[in-house]
């Protein structure tokens, strides 16, 4: 995919990519649980820059691959509820 501009690339990267708190809002998930899932491989990073933890490590998260999972738990918590009869 090539840009004809950096406005072209910035909306792209605006409509495409999420942070981890957006990302979690998304899935519907908490903290701790989307710390696993990424910790399992099951979410990776789009993009990652700096190493380690904190505040000089970023993640984003690619919008489809958050939207896909966020359906994927959203049927897994379905199948649970019928089996357990909720």
């Amino acid at each position: 995919m090539e840009f004809k501009n950096l406005t072209e690339l910035q909306d792209f990267l605006h409509q495409n990519l999420l942070t981890k708190a957006k990302a979690m809002e998304v899935t519907n998930q908490t903290l701790p649980a989307f710390n696993q899932s990424v910790s399992k491989g099951i979410i990776q990073p789009f993009f990652q820059q700096g190493e380690g933890k904190g505040p000089g490590n970023v993640r984003l998260y690619l919008k489809q691959d958050i939207e896909a999972y966020a359906a994927h738990l959203k049927t897994k918590k379905l199948h649970t509820a019928k089996k357990t009869g909720n």
